[in-house]
């Protein structure tokens, strides 16, 4: 594959995308419900401290300023938005190195639907210091059904001290930025809101809350000895606040997962994706040596080569732990743990028919390498192909091999996947030559996230264009956007 994983992460995409700006900001979003059923949408903004320019307030005083404008679009429409100064602290001299970083939080009611958000930040006190960005948001609170926030992770949760900003449900909540738990960190505190219990099973009911960490790439629990199960009572809003333990959870993709049950009924499922570091945690083959193969369907894989293969391939669905593995020590293993790993792993996904589950599979393998696939390159290693293992066929895909300005690029479509809705991948060829397309962006929560994608599309015939302007220029026979918006 070209490239590995990527955070989704706005603070890390304004700070590179606009480094020689050199204003750092971090732009949250998420959307909330009242007791009352009217949704809003919760903007936090932390502002660099060091990176925006201070002026005197002309009482022997510095502050800086930024011009904060947020409008809400839906159908081309500007239909509510914010705009407003957030201002730092005084400090006694401009150029003391220190400042602290300053943030503020804005609730703006809005109704259901789906809108685009269009931020722009201004330096008030540097000339053309400008932060344009763009994203996209659903707001989907139905009446008569459950529903819930999106799951907020923070990077610790203490007891409120009067100057903390980020207080919320009673305590001190500071923001994870971009969903990143470095190594330091050993404890994972997380909350959200489940709507409209009260209404759908009926008023102090009893049901039970689930929370655990899922691997993303395939969905299996990663920590069992960490799920978390709590009783609620039904209501307008239920509130889950409580932690997880992550000291020896490995480096790698994860989701943070909250399920609502009645009994072993499933009434409702939120997720959210995040990465942790732990270097010091390594993925240990001798935890399957007491493994029985003995008459199982991998009994008789003994050809080296072809069960390394057969290894390679899961690399979609693996773990990070045990791609690092695949990569760095799977030579240095006997065959026969090699066959215990292999069995365990489609043990673990249909503990019934394991072989029925690795030939299913297989299937997929076998049509990747057909579609994507080379003598030089195996479909499974390509961008495409992982992307159709780890989360199956798109319902839609969008082919533009030839369009007058931009490189050859596809577009393809999950209505619903992974608990978010209207997920998008945009591949190109940047080498316009045989059929290795690379993930350009996808808005999937983990995946490779560049809000400049259009214009990287379009510098084959138009190199001179910066390439972090907001837009393209129009031209005759295309339509990148409405590519984009309508499959």
């Amino acid at each position: 594959m070209k490239r590995t994983i990527l955070l989704l992460g706005l603070f890390a995409l304004l700070t590179a995308g606009l480094h020689a700006q050199n204003m750092r900001a971090f732009i949250s979003h998420k959307a909330y419900c009242t007791p009352a059923k009217q949704p809003y949408i919760e903007f936090s903004f932390i502002i660099g401290g060091e990176s925006v320019q201070y002026a005197p307030d002309g009482q022997g005083h510095y502050f800086a300023e930024v011009e904060i404008q947020v409008d809400v679009v839906k159908d081309d429409s500007v239909v509510t938005g914010l705009h407003y100064i957030l201002t730092s602290d005084l400090f006694a001299d401009s150029a003391k190195a220190g400042k602290p970083d300053f943030a503020n939080i804005n609730n703006l009611p809005v109704d259901n639907g789906d809108y685009y958000l269009h931020f722009t930040l201004k330096d008030l006190h540097r000339d053309s210091m400008e932060l344009k960005y763009i994203d996209y948001t659903q707001i989907d609170f139905p009446a008569g059904k459950i529903s819930s926030s999106r799951i907020s992770l923070y990077s610790s949760v203490s007891v409120p001290e009067p100057s903390d900003l980020f207080v919320k449900y009673g305590v001190c909540l500071p923001p994870l930025f971009n969903n990143y738990v470095p190594e330091t960190q050993y404890v994972l505190p997380f909350a959200v809101e489940i709507y409209n219990t009260k209404d759908v099973v009926g008023a102090d009911k009893e049901r039970t809350a689930k929370c655990y960490i899922e691997y993303a790439e395939n969905k299996l629990a990663a920590q069992p000895e960490n799920i978390i199960t709590k009783k609620v009572q039904s209501n307008d809003v239920i509130l889950i606040l409580d932690r997880f333990n992550t000291f020896m959870l490995p480096s790698g993709n994860y989701n943070a997962v909250v399920e609502l049950l009645d009994g072993d009924q499933l009434l409702f499922i939120n997720k959210v994706f995040f990465q942790k570091s732990n270097p010091s945690v390594h993925f240990e083959i001798s935890r399957y040596n007491d493994v029985v193969i003995d008459g199982s369907f991998v009994s008789n894989m003994t050809d080296r080569p072809a069960l390394e293969e057969a290894v390679l391939c899961l690399y979609p669905i693996a773990s990070t732990m045990e791609r690092e593995f695949f990569a760095k020590r799977m030579k240095t293993v006997t065959t026969e743990q090699l066959q215990r790993y292999f069995y365990s792993f489609w043990l673990a996904r249909n503990p019934s028919h394991p072989e029925e589950a690795w030939l299913k599979y297989k299937k997929m393998v076998d049509i990747v390498q057909e579609r994507f696939g080379s003598v030089q390159v195996k479909g499974y290693r390509t961008d495409r192909g992982r992307v159709y293992l780890q989360y199956g066929q798109p319902n839609d895909i969008l082919e533009i091999p030839s369009d007058p300005v931009t490189l050859p690029y596809e577009i393809w479509h999950y209505y619903y996947l992974d608990n978010q809705s209207n997920v998008k991948f945009v591949f190109y060829d940047p080498a316009l030559v045989g059929n290795d397309y690379e993930l350009l962006h996808s808005n999937k929560y983990g995946e490779p996230h560049d809000t400049n994608w259009k214009m990287r599309l379009v510098r084959k015939l138009q190199p001179q264009r910066d390439i972090y302007d907001p837009e393209p220029e129009d031209y005759f026979g295309g339509d990148i956007n409405g590519n984009w918006r309508y499959h």
